[in-house]
């Protein structure tokens, strides 16, 4: 396997395990990661399912509305860090342009379909979306990184960090 096919199989492995393809209820909202409530690259599985009243604000949920900004599905001030209904049906729509189940729940095989266009930059990984890039870095920890206000610190699970949505 190629240098950047293993980078992108890493991620999608992670980003897959988010939920179960897109089925049943959502999860419990609370994180079970073990480093404190940041997005680890290996861990992502047991983070929860973004769903509508039942995913508490947190830099995921602007990390996947940055995805659909990425896209074209939505305007740079939707990216809020809250799950809410526009973003549900933003996410319905992006999921039918995919080929997936539009329940505007973001699973396992939304963040898989996402995961398709991550690729190496250098040290980086660059969401390539249909209309922008949207860059983060894996840390030596394996924590993922976003790039915000002029920097890149680590990916919140449990709570809002991101300049934008404060």
């Amino acid at each position: 396997m190629g240098e950047g096919t293993t980078a992108r199989a890493a991620l999608c492995v992670l980003i897959l395990a988010v939920v179960c393809a897109g089925s049943g209820a959502p999860r419990n909202q609370q994180s079970r990661d073990r480093r404190g409530g940041v997005l680890v690259a290996d861990e992502l599985g047991a983070t929860q399912q973004l769903a509508v009243g039942r995913t508490r604000r947190s830099d995921l949920i602007g990390l996947w509305q940055s995805v659909l900004w990425a896209d074209g599905y939505a305007a740079r001030s939707g990216v809020t860090c809250t799950y809410d209904e526009a973003t549900a049906e933003a996410t319905r729509v992006w999921q039918s342009n995919h080929h997936l189940s539009a329940d505007g729940i973001v699973g396992s095989a939304t963040w898989g379909a996402a995961a398709e266009r991550m690729v190496p930059v250098g040290q980086w990984m660059v969401y390539q979306g249909e209309r922008y890039g949207l860059p983060l870095r894996q840390a030596p920890d394996g924590v993922y990184e976003v790039y915000d206000a002029g920097r890149f610190h680590r990916l919140r699970t449990n709570s809002v960090t991101l300049t934008r949505c404060r």
